[in-house]
């Protein structure tokens, strides 16, 4: 497999350029997914029109998209669930796994969740 992967990447408003990124390596508890559908959702709409949605404004070079789908292609030593060749949809936050509200399960109410393609991470318009 290459060492590199081609990104959509927003360099300003209504901007987007195509270039080569390195792979991500996936840490211990992490797979990495060989994209192969991302929808365009409205907020990717408002971050390449208006730069912005609130409080959270981008600062290119900025990859967009966060509801995608794929196949795993490489997971990390301590993922026992999952493995290369699975097709898996993906769920766009990221929570810490330690608060309260994580550990009971309710980790959409996580205070400390960030997501793919709200700033400052990157979104998965890549492959």
């Amino acid at each position: 497999m290459s060492h590199m992967m081609k990104a959509a990447v927003m360099q300003g408003i209504e901007k987007i350029t195509m270039e080569e990124r390195p792979i991500p390596v996936p840490e211990e508890e992490q797979v990495l997914v060989r994209i192969k559908s991302v929808g365009v959702c409205g907020s990717d709409i408002h971050y390449f029109v208006e730069g912005r949605i609130g409080d959270y404004i981008v600062r290119p070079p900025f990859i967009l998209g966060h509801e995608c789908a794929g196949e795993i292609v490489e997971i990390g030593n301590r993922v026992k669930t999952l493995k290369p060749g699975d097709r898996v949809t993906m769920e766009p936050g990221l929570p810490c796994g330690k608060c309260e509200d994580c550990r009971a399960g309710r980790y959409n109410l996580c205070p400390d969740v960030v997501f793919w393609a709200t700033p400052p991470i990157d979104g998965t318009f890549c492959e």
